[in-house]
């Protein structure tokens, strides 16, 4: 069974997954680890513009990070994951709903410092206050001005009011070239000033934003954003144009692909240099955001994927269109099991044409023992990585040819670097 693989934009990888999973796998964690004894949080949450209890919202309360992780570098093996392990393994955070009168208390809090937020649907975000304090160079060692802390200590009651204040709104209609509703993209937005990137450490307060921080477009192709901070932002939509999906004989069988998403930027762009930012200020709905997909100057890059050995089609690779000059753009998909490819919807430009995960693989002649395990494929044999450079102009482009070299050792697992 190939390994379920979506390349996606990855904003419901990055921030919705990361943080809803985050937060599950979290509230297990706090309902198994043994009890302590701390201090007890309370205080209320008022709706700011209509000074009304928020009633079922949450309250966080966040732990101020005793230090920053730096990020790993570039091409040390198993950064990434040692990276997200330190960072995640010295969180601390509690998060509990209000009641009908806006009211909480939250006991057995650990001693220590704490950030404090309310989520409330409409409203700023957490992610979105900590992401605008740190670009205005607050230091997150610290207590972050403008946002509420409270020092906990153990057996002691510590308040903490919070007001939550109307964000503002983004929407619109997502359409074909045709003047068609294009339905089922997902929409998110992006800051279109700052390059800083919020630490690991706040990542998880992505999941407190819930599923307010994108939207997907309907029937008629209408989306709606709210509790945006006030700021300028570029608005996104990744569409999923070739999936397929698998299950013979339960979970074992599974079978998932996807190609990457086709990405358009409002009003009608595939890069996000050439989008249009949005201006919005506190409160303010704007409903008249139009996005359009031009499929007119979107082309295909064709090929195979072969051993430079014997010249036979490569069962297992994924293939990427890389731009030259937009590092953040990119197309892809996999190999079908003869070795031939083809990457969709590419816009006019200079690419590197890249093969990585490459092998030659079968079904694995054994199911798991363990049945909440998928089943998986044997590698016979696995290659090194190709590129070559590819110019699309005004046509598809066909008939471009990879032979990779194989490595000199197997790999069991082509998407590791063991």
């Amino acid at each position: 069974m190939h390994a379920l693989r979506i390349f996606g934009a990855g904003c419901l990888g990055r921030i919705a997954a990361l943080g809803l999973a985050g937060f599950s796998s979290f509230s297990y964690a706090w309902q198994s680890a043994p009890v302590v004894a701390g201090g007890t949080v309370t205080g209320h949450v008022i709706c700011g513009d209509t000074q009304r209890p928020a009633r079922f919202a949450k309250v966080i309360l966040f732990g101020v990070p005793a230090e920053i992780t730096p990020p790993p570098k570039p091409g040390v093996k198993g950064g990434v994951v040692v990276y997200y392990k330190k960072a995640i393994d010295a969180l601390n955070m509690i998060d509990a709903q209000t009641d009908l009168e806006g009211g909480f208390a939250l006991h057995g809090v650990a001693p220590g410092d704490y950030y404090a937020f309310a989520s409330v649907s409409g409203y700023v975000r957490p992610s979105q206050m900590v992401l605008a304090a740190y670009e205005a160079g607050s230091d997150l060692h610290y207590p972050i001005s403008g946002i509420p802390a409270v020092h906990v200590v153990s057996e002691r009651s510590a308040q903490v009011d919070l007001t939550v204040e109307r964000g503002a709104a983004i929407a619109g209609k997502v359409m074909w070239d045709d003047g068609s509703p294009a339905a089922r993209l997902m929409v998110t937005v992006i800051a279109a000033k700052g390059k800083k990137e919020v630490p690991i450490e706040f990542s998880m307060l992505s999941g407190a934003d819930g599923m307010e921080q994108m939207s997907f477009s309907d029937d008629r192709g209408h989306f709606r954003i709210s509790g945006l901070a006030h700021g300028d932002y570029f608005v996104r939509g990744d569409l999923t144009t070739k999936s397929r999906t698998d299950m013979k004989g339960g979970a074992n069988g599974f079978n998932g692909r996807s190609d990457s998403p086709l990405v358009v930027f409002a009003p009608a762009a595939f890069h996000q240099a050439d989008a249009k930012a949005i201006t919005v200020h506190r409160a303010e709905e704007r409903d008249d955001v139009e996005m359009t997909i031009n499929l007119k100057g979107l082309y295909a890059v064709s090929g195979r994927v072969s051993s430079s050995e014997d010249h036979h089609g490569i069962n297992e690779a994924t293939v990427r269109i890389e731009d030259a000059q937009d590092k953040e753009f990119f197309r892809s998909t996999n190999v079908d099991a003869n070795g031939d490819f083809t990457v969709t919807f590419v816009p006019p430009g200079s690419y590197s044409l890249v093969v990585q995960y490459a092998g030659d693989t079968e079904p694995a002649n054994e199911k798991p023992s363990d049945p909440t395990k998928m089943n998986s494929e044997t590698v016979l044999r696995s290659y090194e990585d190709g590129k070559q450079a590819v110019v699309v102009t005004d046509s598809d482009v066909t008939g471009r040819s990879l032979e990779l070299v194989p490595t000199k050792t197997v790999k069991k697992n082509l998407f590791s670097d063991e």
